[in-house]
């Protein structure tokens, strides 16, 4: 029981791993969005440029703050920094301190500086939505490619059914002497052809689907397959959209020229910043410190001191004079620490005045950035319009050549029946409908061409007008 349960628990599992393996166009687009090393890539621009952002905030509103500690060693002679006495002994120093520095003024170089920065960023976002529809649109086109592939297979399969069919009537009427015996040779032959281009297509299929296995970064050796559309929307506003409304729709949906105009903006700024450093800057620092000596002294206590002065006079009796005097020791290193200690803030101002003519020239830079970014707006624009304006008219004639297609294989389905009618009845010969069946299957190829030609241009022209990319 335990066998037969544990077979049909490796059948589901066997079934699942299958269903996993077959990729909707929308699991695609997920998966490149999450793991296409390109995307990911890009996606560090970001995260650099909202770092420059912090920075800029913090260079405004926080100061620098430091501090320091310095040991030194003096051997035999030195001199105490604290009473500038020379002292003849090995002594060690110790002094501590804390910097601060905030800028209050600098020509308002630090704004302009953060607002470039966010505009940086915010233009770094859309690039990064740019690389990301690029990376749809990719995706779409290879996709739409394998389905024909799929299909174009199918096709050929229907093919060698038909040419199946074929000869069994070319044996029927061979055997009642209606066909020559040779006609059963080059159906033969055809069902060969039949074969091999099976052969071919599955290749073209595999091809296919190994360009978006390897665009989505797969492993190539990994089974793939993508899924069937369950409808195809065939109509169209091609009609409808003027290339003008497609235009307006690209400006306002797509992430292209809106990059370009934020860079704009941000080389303003940078111009800003560069002219404000020919202001004058204010700031104001402060510094609280201490320090150590080890040959330091401070009292530590009193002595009794007697001395002579003098004789009395006609005794010869010694006089003596008694008076305290303060006794010293090594100062210890809470003591100098406390006593030592300083202070002290200063507002300090600068005034530029010649710097080897770097500010100019940064000037003179930021401008020429301002119209380097122009230009890049303006050509930007300038190849939207012509991409729009190609997709208005690859949409239209794909339509059309669609439309062509359908009414000529219905045109080729009729004549095929009716040529399969009078093939089994004997009137017409292998030859002749070989060659209306073969433009049945031409027609039927064509139609399967034109339709995802036709649907790949009315998901571009829907991109430029929604911002949005489905199948």
């Amino acid at each position: 029981m335990n066998r037969i349960f544990g077979i049909i628990l490796m059948c589901v599992l066997a079934q699942t791993s299958f269903a996993q393996e077959v990729w909707s166009f929308q699991d695609c687009v997920d998966y490149a969005m999450e793991q296409n090393l390109t995307i990911n890539q890009s996606r560090l621009n970001a995260a650099y440029a909202s770092n420059t952002v912090l920075q800029n905030k913090m260079n405004i509103y926080t100061p620098n703050v430091n501090a320091t500690v310095t040991e030194g060693i003096n051997f035999s002679n030195s001199i105490n920094p604290l009473t500038y006495q020379f002292v003849t002994q090995n002594t060690n120093s110790t002094s501590m301190g804390l910097f601060m520095d905030f800028s209050i003024f600098e020509g308002f170089s630090r704004i302009s500086n953060l607002k470039a920065s966010q505009l940086d960023l915010n233009a770094t976002q859309m690039e990064q939505l740019e690389l990301e529809n690029n990376t749809k649109l990719t995706l779409a086109n290879f996709y739409l490619s394998a389905l024909l592939a799929k299909e174009a297979l199918q096709i050929t399969k229907e093919q060698n059914k038909l040419t199946l069919n074929q000869y069994k009537n070319t044996l029927a009427l061979v055997q009642a002497g209606m066909l020559a015996a040779g006609d059963k040779f080059e159906v033969e032959a055809q069902l060969a052809n039949d074969e091999l281009n099976i052969v071919n297509a599955e290749i073209v299929l595999e091809n296919a689907l190994n360009q978006l296995k390897f665009l989505l970064q797969l492993d190539p050796f990994l089974p793939f397959d993508i899924q069937n559309f369950n409808s195809l929307d065939l109509s169209g506003n091609e009609n409808v959209v003027s290339a003008e409304d497609l235009s307006q729709g690209a400006l306002q949906n797509l992430p292209n020229i809106k990059a370009s105009e934020m860079r704009l903006e941000a080389a303003k700024n940078q111009l800003k910043a560069a002219k404000g450093s020919l202001s004058p800057s204010l700031s104001v620092s402060a510094y609280f410190g201490s320090n150590y000596f080890s040959a330091a002294q401070e009292q530590v206590g009193e002595e009794l001191i007697t001395t002579p002065i003098g004789l009395v006079s006609g005794t010869s009796d010694i006089v003596v004079a008694t008076f305290q005097q303060p006794s010293f020791g090594n100062k210890s290193f809470n003591n100098q620490v406390q006593d030592n200690f300083n202070q002290n803030i200063r507002i300090n101002l600068s005034i530029p005045i010649f710097g080897k003519w770097q500010r100019m020239i940064a000037i003179d830079n930021a401008k020429l950035n301002i119209m380097k970014s122009t230009y890049d707006v303006d050509l930007k624009k300038n190849a939207l319009n012509q991409d729009v304006f190609t997709a208005q008219t690859n949409l239209k004639a794909a339509a059309k050549k669609y439309a062509a297609n359908m009414q000529n294989r219905e045109a080729a389905n009729v004549a095929y029946n009716y040529a399969t009618e009078k093939y089994k009845a004997g009137v017409i010969n292998n030859y002749e409908y070989e060659t209306v069946k073969n433009r049945f299957i031409a027609a039927q190829t064509s139609v399967v061409q034109a339709k995802f030609e036709y649907l790949f241009r009315k998901m571009i022209t829907n991109f430029y007008l929604t911002g949005t990319l489905d199948l």
